[in-house]
């Protein structure tokens, strides 16, 4: 019986993995640190005025890569979405990552206090930021360090 959840669950993890490797990618940029591909799976609209982004560092290089250049702290989980931002080239406003009450960014952690984020060979790291930006906006640039900006992305719904 053990064995039979064991693989169960294995399978399960398997599937999902499989899954988010096969999202749509909306667009698609070669990172800094070479071998490195950053993937922009999602912009979408949560509420009137909050939306989120997210994207995938996957690294197709044999080799372990470094992702953020600095490590100085509590900021250091939030480093691969804490620059980050959304652009509304038309009115020309910049739409930096949330904050909460504590100013810490509202985004996903990756990695640790004091130590830069790395990527092992083949491995995908998922990274998500929330924004506030007003509902008239509907197409922005999303701006990510180590990568040219994503252009002329729709906001879905």
């Amino acid at each position: 019986m053990r064995t039979i959840c064991t693989l169960w669950v294995s399978s399960c993890l398997f599937a999902s993995l499989t899954y988010s490797q096969q999202e749509k990618v909306l667009a698609s940029a070669d990172h800094a640190a070479g071998g490195v591909k950053v993937e922009l799976l999602e912009v979408k609209r949560d509420t009137p005025t909050v939306v989120t982004a997210r994207w995938r560092y996957r690294n197709e290089s044999a080799e372990k890569k470094q992702l953020t250049s600095d490590r100085t702290g509590w900021i250091d989980p939030y480093r691969l979405s804490s620059e980050s931002y959304l652009l509304d080239e038309g009115k020309r406003v910049k739409y930096e990552v949330s904050r909460d009450s504590d100013r810490r960014p509202v985004a996903s952690r990756n990695g640790s206090p004091n130590q830069y984020i790395e990527i092992r060979p083949k491995q995908t790291i998922e990274v998500w930021a929330k924004y506030i930006v007003p509902d008239t906006v509907t197409t922005v640039t999303l701006s990510i360090d180590g990568v040219r900006p994503f252009e002329k992305i729709a906001v879905s719904k």
